[in-house]
């Protein structure tokens, strides 16, 4: 069973769709938005991500690029 996202993870996802769609509005290819968000969350969290979170912005950028 999966657990419910903390509010914590629950904010950063929000962040990161955002970023993904903002990347994606200004017509930046999809590697590029990858690259640009796992940088800002590595400079956020001192080089080291939670998991958690690195893991999710293959699926949210999926979800922003299919269209």
């Amino acid at each position: 069973m999966a657990t419910k996202p903390s509010e914590f993870q629950k904010m950063h996802l929000a962040e990161i769709e955002g970023r993904a769609w903002l990347f994606y509005n200004l017509k930046r290819n999809r590697g590029y938005a990858r690259s640009r968000i796992l940088q800002n969350l590595r400079w956020e969290f001192q080089c080291v991500p939670p998991a958690s979170l690195e893991k999710k912005v293959d699926e949210i950028l999926d979800q922003v690029y299919k269209k």
